[in-house]
């Protein structure tokens, strides 16, 4: 019904903000507007979008608004919605206006999986113009934030500039009632970028059929780089076990687990458990890698994971991934596009240079990547879904605080591994996507690189504070150093709890687990499973682990073994035995002899005597690589806790038996721990049992421990806690005890958090002190 304008029609300026730029939100208000017979135009502004009507029935317009937040696009969120009547203007009709630049803060939609239309575009052979056209979008999927130099979204700020639109698509992008109608990456085979088979290096093979013959490649047990939306994939046939076994070896990646591409849900199911939750997250438009129980493992290689129980598993999230699957029916390994710990590969050169030893041949598009993005890690827990890596679909969207920090702005440069920034503005903590380990040059740039994109995109120009781990030697602290801003420093486990507090708005006294492999402590040693009383961002230290001593420091990370060691050395000295130290740990652990000498065992104990490279440490991370090492499990580690997953992995899990626990106060004894595991190997016990055991026991210690303190709200962070079982443990415990267990779900409950809690500690700073 049309609106008529007369003495009594007023106007009204409507302000949204959210995530309402990219995702057909203009296109989407047109049509509702038009649809009503309201006058006037929408626009995007550097703060979200924007938009002025004419009104004389203000139950219309009621009702207007509350279809706007009832029919937005799926992909859209409205954060906040702003009604203001202003001085009347004279509309005729209702346009889309250019959009605004003001600088302001302005929520940026991530990459989405492509949608339901565009499938059956791809697959429709009427459509001459994206019939298997593999770069096929439209407002509702599709590259966003990758593609995005700066804001408002317009084509002439993406990498998409230079792609010029055919006179069909400028329709399509043209019309209201179309939805490619704004769609900033819209293309078709005609003007958009293209794709083709190149070998490795970099030379064009096949242009005509460039998916085809990649497939067929891949057949042959070919390794195949694939450009995505966020940069290269390495991908091979995931039931080739010679196929896998070569990209390990030049990959340089001999045991950490793969993640898989599989064609459907129906596939999926075939082999891996699904719930109702594990198939929305998958078929979800974040379309993340999810960690998914296995049923069987004889449709895929055994190289793929495994000892692992569980697999990470994602469907085919973009056009080109579909048609890949439109010819192949086996699952495909689908890892990162890179070097061993370096970052993805992005530009079609970078590839050729860094890839052409791991792969041989690469299936490219000339369509740019502004900014890199690898795959999100998730699984499902306590029926949510919890983030292990925070990447494309998720990242840049924030994460909201209870803390307004109004015009100020800071900056938390997370920690050394697994990292991520985070930029504070008001109450949103825009996290950036995973970062990987900073311990390379071309880590740090990409560091840099991404840091200064960000604060670009989000008009971060008025940061006051930079918050950094408190470990001096972390390239986050040299980082912070250098910048133009007052720093503070966190310690790095009372980050892991305020990531909690933080994410699930927790307030009171809060008894925080922090349980992770290595951290800087206040007392200058190696911290690791470390249990705090927090209150309004301050720290209790109450509890942890006995010390003890890392010998060798670094080395003992990689050689578990090293670690049972240490842990021998202190009931040795115990027991006070008069046994020569190399034929006590070889008498307790009769499997050693056949990975460790006696003199190397005497040069770890001189270690320990002397303290040479040998730090002392609480750390839960190092327990579970000697009960690991000690089981006969994992003697060596190629990537950060395998000895653990490995121990995981074997657990009995309908075993109820625990050890039995020893505590003065609130210090748990893990040497008197480490003595009941030999005997029970000395014993014959079996791993799965003495796995079980373990867990349990650890479980039973976070339970016995709150009832100590007689706090309610309970925090488990930290790296530990990607133990699936071990979580899940605890978690029953707690909550059949009434305590109230709280842990990550939003951010990695891994370093990938730490960022968080230091932006949101900081936050808390500035409110003391205001």
């Amino acid at each position: 019904m049309k609106i008529k304008t007369d003495h009594k029609t007023k106007t009204y300026r409507i302000k949204i903000l959210g995530i309402v730029q990219g995702v057909g939100f203009r296109p989407f208000i047109f049509n509702l507007a038009s649809g009503y017979g309201l006058d006037g135009y929408v626009a995007n502004t550097g703060e979200g979008v924007i938009l002025e009507v004419n009104s004389n029935k203000k139950k219309e317009l009621d009702k207007f608004i509350g279809d706007i937040r009832l029919k937005k696009p799926g992909p859209a969120l409205i954060e906040d919605l702003e009604v203001s009547e202003i001085a009347f203007k004279g509309f005729n009709g209702f346009m889309i206006r250019e959009s605004r630049d003001n600088k302001k803060f302005q929520l940026i939609s991530p990459d989405l999986a492509t949608c339901s239309d565009c499938l059956f575009d791809i697959s429709n052979k009427d459509d001459k113009r994206r019939y298997e056209y593999p770069l096929t979008n439209c407002t509702n999927c599709g590259p966003r934030f990758t593609i995005m130099e700066k804001l408002p979204y317009d084509r002439p700020d993406t990498t998409m500039r230079d792609f010029k639109l055919c006179s069909h698509c400028s329709r399509e992008y043209s019309d209201q009632n179309d939805r490619r109608f704004h769609a900033q990456p819209v293309a078709c085979r005609a003007c958009g970028p293209r794709v083709w088979l190149a070998d490795r290096n970099g030379r064009p093979i096949e242009e005509k059929d460039p998916i085809k013959v990649a497939v067929q490649k891949l057949k042959q047990g070919s390794i195949v780089a694939i450009k995505g939306l966020g940069g290269y994939q390495l991908a091979c046939d995931a039931t080739n076990s010679q196929a896998v076994k070569e990209l390990r070896a030049r990959k340089r990646r001999p045991s950490k687990p793969f993640a898989i591409m599989v064609k459907n849900l129906a596939r999926i199911g075939e082999h891996y458990f699904l719930g109702e939750a594990e198939k929305r997250i998958l078929s979800s438009p974040r379309a993340p890698i999810l960690l998914l129980s296995k049923k069987s493992s004889d449709h895929i290689a055994e190289e793929i994971s495994y000892y692992n129980r569980m697999e990470g598993v994602m469907l085919p999230y973009t056009p080109l991934h579909h048609l890949i699957f439109k010819y192949l029916d086996i699952p495909l390994v689908m890892t990162s596009g890179n070097r061993s710990e370096e970052p993805i590969a992005k530009d079609n050169d970078e590839a050729v240079e860094k890839l052409k030893n791991i792969s041989d041949y690469f299936l490219m598009h000339d369509r740019g990547i502004y900014s890199r993005y690898d795959d999100s890690l998730a699984k499902v827990f306590d029926g949510k879904e919890m983030l292990l890596r925070r990447a494309r679909g998720y990242s840049p969207y924030p994460v909201k605080i209870a803390e307004d920090i109004g015009d100020r702005q800071l900056l938390a440069l997370g920690a050394q591994e697994k990292n991520t920034f985070c930029l504070l503005k008001k109450n949103y903590a825009i996290i950036s996507q995973h970062l990987g380990d900073l311990d390379d040059a071309d880590s740090l740039d990409f560091f840099e690189e991404t840091l200064g994109a960000y604060k670009r995109m989000f008009n971060i120009g008025n940061i006051r504070l930079a918050a950094h781990d408190g470990h001096p030697l972390y390239e986050t602290t040299r980082y912070a150093q250098r910048m133009p801003y007052r720093k503070v420093p966190y310690q790095h486990h009372h980050c892991h709890i305020a990531s909690v507090v933080a994410e699930n708005k927790i307030e009171g006294k809060v008894l925080g687990f922090a349980w992770d492999g290595t951290g800087y402590g206040l007392d200058k040693k190696i911290w690791g499973s470390e249990i705090f009383i927090y209150e309004q961002g301050s720290f209790k230290r109450l509890g942890h682990l006995t010390e003890k001593e890392i010998p060798g420091g670094e080395i003992s990370i990689k050689k578990p073994y090293r670690m049972a060691i240490s842990y021998l050395y202190r009931i040795h000295r115990f027991l006070k035995s008069e046994e020569i130290f190399s034929d006590f740990v070889l008498e307790n652990l009769k499997h050693f002899k056949k990975i460790i000498s006696p003199q190397e065992i005497q040069a770890i104990e001189a270690q320990i005597n002397t303290g040479f490279n040998s730090p002392l440490t609480t750390s839960m991370g190092r327990l579970f690589d000697a009960v690991s090492s000690a089981a006969g499990l994992t003697q060596e580690a190629s990537y950060e806790g395998e000895a653990a997953v490995h121990l995981e992995s074997v657990a009995h899990r309908r075993c109820s038996l625990a050890y039995s626990i020893a505590m003065d106060g609130f210090l748990i004894d893990d040497i008197d721990l480490f003595r009941q595991v030999t005997e029970d190997i000395k014993n014959g016990v079996t791993p799965d049992t003495i796995s079980s055991k373990f867990h349990n026991y650890l479980a039973s210690v976070i339970l016995e421990i709150c009832k100590k303190s007689g706090i309610r709200n309970v925090a488990l962070s930290g790296g530990v806690f990607q133990n699936h079982l071990l979580l899940d443990k605890a978690f029953r415990l707690l909550k059949e005890n009434n305590f109230k267990a709280y842990t990550n779900f939003k951010v990695p409950v891994n370093d990938g958090g730490i960022s968080l809690g230091q932006a949101y500690l900081a936050a808390l700073k500035f409110r003391k002190e205001s």
